[in-house]
């Protein structure tokens, strides 16, 4: 007999969203999450420091899925939510060495400065544009290039796709990272024709149309930062949980499977979730399926480090009344972008003071993560300045390392998964979870660990 019904193996987002739909949709399953480190939340985590409150990895999630917005309200962390302030949409990316605002609306786009006369004109030949080629998995800069012109696929798509992904917009698949944009060409043959669709219809229906990437959502948090969903998600199930409890393999067995730790004790379920960075999955579950295994193996990550520097206000250059910045990678900074943390959430820096959230590294620079701190601060603090201008040194300093940083949705990504659900369904009982598959944002985990429960053999 199974010591649970249910074992959830990786107690970030995904696990623990996992564990509340089995605890408040399936109450009669035993279950039990396991986690390998000594705290939950995996990459989701907030530091609070002389009155900075500094995100570990991401800082927020689009206020567009029904189904967070129902986990909050039933872990009763409605009224904690923050939505981002309307600085969120002062966006901007750095093109010749200066900050050019991005232009949300097609009526600004015309005398905006962030691509020439020839590149805005090759834009507005979009609905002229080459059809896509048949039977092709093709990258998103393909794509942009085809559409809008090599200019815009320089500078607005390879910075956004960094900006999300930490990702090489030649690589990436369009299909799997930005499906929207795919189905929008599919069936108008131009992004715009579907835009001015989209917009119709959401007239009709008194609601707001999203842009060609997805439907529209604002950047929301919570008071004091994005880990209160997972502090209170790990409160509410304590006894649920197990810490430091690392997994080193999974087996089939008469009740279902046998989890085996790194200290030899075992654990028998009859239903496992893999809640885990695929690349932990592919290390466990080679005992099941060596071709599970090796294609779990196969989806790459880009290794990403959060540098966060908090500065008196007045030691700073350039007006800070925006989302933050992304630089292209034809500008040959080190950096990948910056945040404005403080100018869209409250209490993210105290009164007067500012905190810039730099990334660097991403799957164009693998090397850069590795740097040493004193190299990384260095190298980032010459990049603010020659950008934002920077008057001395930051008085506070903290760098997150992330090696498995975010998974990267490169081309032929979607027939691995083919792949993957063709093993998953021969094995029966194994469920994956996470941001490796099907959308990496935390919107995306709970979806996906809303279904895994759904599809519960039990």
């Amino acid at each position: 007999m199974a010591d649970y019904d249910v074992v959830i193996i990786g107690g970030g987002i995904s696990g623990l969203a996992a564990l509340h739909y089995i605890r408040t949709r399936r109450p009669e399953l035993s279950v039990r999450l396991f986690e390998a480190d000594g705290r939950l939340g995996g990459t989701v985590g907030t530091d609070h420091c002389n009155g900075y409150s500094l995100d570990w990895g991401p800082n927020g999630f689009l206020d567009r899925e029904p189904l967070t917005l129902q986990l909050v309200d039933e872990i009763a962390l409605s009224a904690q939510l923050e939505r981002a302030n309307a600085n969120v949409s002062n966006r901007f990316i750095l093109r010749l060495g200066k900050l050019r605002a991005v232009p949300m609306k097609p009526q600004k786009f015309l005398t905006s400065d962030i691509l020439s006369l020839p590149g805005k004109l090759r834009v507005l030949g979009e609905p002229f544009a080459a059809k896509a080629p048949e039977g092709v998995d093709e990258s998103i800069y393909d794509f942009g290039k085809r559409r809008i012109g090599r200019e815009a696929a320089d500078y607005l798509i390879q910075p956004m796709v960094s900006g999300v992904y930490g990702g090489v917009a030649s690589r990436m698949s369009l299909r799997a990272c930005f499906p929207m944009m795919y189905q929008m060409e599919s069936q108008y043959g131009s992004l715009f024709k579907a835009m001015l669709a989209k917009m119709k219809e959401a007239k009709r229906n008194g609601k707001k149309s999203g842009g060609p990437s997805g439907p529209a959502g604002w950047l929301t948090s919570f008071k004091g930062g994005l880990s209160r969903i997972t502090d209170e998600l790990g409160s509410r199930y304590a006894s649920d949980i197990a810490l430091n409890r690392p997994v080193l393999t999974v087996q089939k067995n008469d009740s279902g499977f046998q989890v085996r730790f790194t200290d030899s004790s075992t654990v028998d379920t009859r239903d496992l979730i893999l809640a885990v960075p695929s690349n932990h999955a592919a290390m466990v579950t080679g005992e099941l399926s060596s071709e599970l295994s090796k294609t779990l193996a196969a989806i790459p990550y880009a290794p990403i480090a959060v540098v966060c520097f908090g500065y008196d206000a007045s030691r700073i250059r350039t007006n800070l009344d925006g989302f933050g910045f992304l630089v292209p990678s034809k500008e040959g900074k080190g950096i990948l972008g910056s945040i404005w943390t403080s100018s869209i959430f409250a209490d993210r820096a105290p009164q007067g003071k500012v905190q810039f959230r730099t990334m660097v590294g991403g799957d164009g620079d693998h090397e850069s993560a590795k740097l040493s701190d004193g190299d990384l601060i260095a190298r980032v603090t010459r990049d603010l300045d020659s950008i934002v201008g920077l008057n001395g040194e930051p008085e506070l300093v903290k760098i997150y390392r992330w090696e498995y940083g975010i998974p990267q949705y490169h081309i032929g990504h979607l027939d691995r998964m083919q792949v993957i659900e063709r093993e998953l369904a021969a094995i029966k009982g194994l469920h994956l979870t996470g941001n490796a598959y099907y959308g990496i944002s935390l919107n995306d985990c709970v979806k996906q660990s809303f279904k895994v429960v759904g599809n519960l053999t039990i």
